[in-house]
């Protein structure tokens, strides 16, 4: 397992080849694969709302439980799993019933959210987050709040990009220094970023090409 490095590689692919209980933190964006919504699926409000379209970051490339018996695996701590509405229960629920694990529910509260259609409904500032952790595992936050206020970034690296101070708080709550941090859809590469600014090293999949790209370029760039 090569550490501080990003793969070009399908993620089942990957973890498939990782030991047992060999990362500390697990922390991803899975894509929703409901966020994209054009055409037809927009067409009943008469224009009322904008059309989105994230492209490929939010298909969903695997089947969701043979990836969470994945992750399970090789986990040794913490696993944060950010998730859209219909993936959120399937994810808690399957920790939910795992003897070696707790579970919360989380979310990022933005303290910016975009505006976009906001004259039609309350504005969308609410992002979904499974965490999952190992009992008797490393946790830094003591009586601290499951929901994060953050403001959103605005790299336009990636279309679902989390920001850089979200990602540092929850690797520092549930890990130390040297520990490895794990994202199987990395995208951009914003954890492995995160785990650099916080002295943690990493390791990261990332299916397509162009992202992979970009976050190979930002990496060079953090240097």
């Amino acid at each position: 397992m090569e550490l501080n490095k990003i793969h070009n590689k399908d993620c089942m692919q990957g973890m498939s080849q990782m030991p047992d209980k060999s990362v500390d933190v697990i922390l991803t964006d899975i894509p929703y694969g409901e966020v994209s919504q054009n055409g037809a699926e927009r067409a009943k409000y008469s224009g009322q709302l904008r059309k989105i379209d994230k492209g490929v970051s939010d298909v969903v490339t695997f089947d969701l439980k043979s990836f969470l018996s994945e992750v399970s695996r090789i986990s040794n701590g913490s696993i944060y799993i950010f998730c859209g509405i219909e993936q959120f229960s399937i994810i808690h629920d399957y920790f939910k019933t795992h003897p070696d694990f707790m579970v919360r529910q989380c979310a990022w509260r933005k303290t910016n959210p975009s505006p976009a259609n906001g004259q039609h409904m309350w504005l969308s500032s609410m992002e979904n987050c499974v965490l999952a952790k190992k009992r008797k595992t490393k946790f830094h936050a003591r009586c601290k709040s499951s929901v994060w206020d953050f403001p959103v970034g605005r790299s336009k690296l990636h279309p679902t990009e989390k920001p850089l101070s979200l990602f540092e708080y929850l690797i520092t709550a549930s890990s130390d220094e040297g520990d490895v941090v794990f994202d199987p859809c990395i995208g951009s590469g914003a954890t492995a970023i995160a785990a650099l600014n916080t002295g943690r090293q990493y390791i990261g999949y990332e299916i397509d090409r162009g992202y992979y790209q970009v976050a190979q370029e930002r990496l060079l760039r953090t240097a």
